[in-house]
């Protein structure tokens, strides 16, 4: 596949299938209204829509996947969130260590500073 291919593949299919009849539509400036966006197409259509789809996804998760391990040595699959990917990132590429709180008011500082 080229990348112009590529491109055109990632993008979302909203169009008028049934209302572009002719090559007269095409002359047209303004958007057809919202009730010709309605698609008769059922089924394989469908079905080929949304494995795209899931592909485009899956496509984007095995870079992401490829860039983690390449300059983290982390696997994103083995964690629930991005927030504790990022905390095993900072962890490992700053080196710091960080003890167990044994003062509540480390603890309450450390606990207001979250997000996510």
């Amino acid at each position: 596949y080229t990348e112009k291919r590529l491109a055109l593949v990632y993008r979302k299919g909203v169009y008028p299938y049934n209302y572009i009849d002719s090559h007269d539509r095409f002359q047209e400036t303004e958007l057809p209204p919202i009730h010709e966006f309605y698609s008769t197409f059922k089924g394989e259509y469908h079905d080929l829509y949304l494995k795209t789809d899931v592909l485009c996804l899956a496509d984007v998760w095995t870079e992401f996947r490829k860039m983690s391990m390449k300059y983290y040595e982390l696997d994103p699959s083995h964690y629930v969130s991005a927030p504790s990917l990022s905390w095993n990132g900072m962890l490992k590429m700053s080196g710091v260590r960080i003890e167990l709180f044994t003062d509540m008011t480390m603890h309450d500082f450390a606990e207001k500073a979250k997000r996510g």
